[in-house]
């Protein structure tokens, strides 16, 4: 018997994960979702209309959590650590994440609205990080803690609306072009966009590439990322 329509769209969320990963992202559809928490198929489509948003849903609340969770990170060590762990674990071969965003990104290549929300998720992501890094290089404060949202279903942050963060749109309307803001001669902002392009190509390689030496890749990585942070620190 199904469930009454009291289910949220987190719980639904999290179903459709679920589904993913035991059934693959192909045979993914709204009646698996009902039939996996046991409520109708039309509480679904309220949610969602189509199997498109519902991925997309899914993309945002797997790429928002994992963002808010770096973000609280307090020190560099722990930092750098954990962050190259979640990177290596949601873009590894059998990671739902990146195929799921890798088709809906082929998806978006003919569906602005999605490319718009793929865009926007994007440049959270690269806020988030920049953020991050100038702290962990010492250049200011760390960002307040996210907080949870008053449900509690979903962590409260600044919306991913396709813009950088506040700090980030301050210095771009301003042309603030100061020199502690770098690090390496290169913006906080830009830095977040060349790692996170770095992890997203690893991902695309861990997919098809099989003799990817993905521990290799990953503890080089962490070495150059702690040289870098450790050298830009101030003493």
């Amino acid at each position: 018997m199904a469930k009454p329509n009291v289910v949220s769209k987190q719980e639904l969320i999290e179903a459709a994960k679920q589904c993913i990963v035991e059934q693959g992202l192909e045979k993914l559809t709204l009646k698996m979702v009902a039939e996996r928490i046991g409520v109708t198929q039309g509480t679904v489509y309220y949610h969602f209309q189509t199997k498109d948003r519902l991925m997309l849903d899914v993309v945002k609340d797997v790429c928002e959590r994992s963002w808010n969770e770096f973000s609280a990170l307090q020190t560099k060590e722990f930092a750098v650590s954990e962050a190259l762990g979640a990177a290596k674990e949601r873009g590894g071969p059998d990671s739902f994440f990146h195929r799921l965003f890798l088709s809906l990104v082929v998806f978006s290549l003919k569906h602005e609205e999605t490319r718009k929300e793929l865009g926007a998720l994007i440049s959270f992501e690269n806020g988030v990080l920049a953020d991050r890094l100038r702290h962990l290089a010492g250049a200011e404060n760390p960002p307040p803690s996210s907080e949870t949202s008053g449900s509690g279903d979903r962590p409260k942050t600044d919306p991913p609306n396709g813009e950088t963060t506040r700090r980030g749109r301050q210095e771009a309307e301003s042309g603030t072009d100061d020199a502690d803001d770098r690090l390496m001669g290169m913006s906080f902002e830009v830095w977040a966009v060349v790692i996170n392009a770095i992890f997203d190509g690893l991902a695309v390689q861990s997919l098809v590439s099989p003799a990817l030496d993905r521990d290799k890749v990953f503890t080089e990585l962490g070495r150059f990322f702690e040289r870098l942070l450790r050298e830009a620190k101030p003493e």
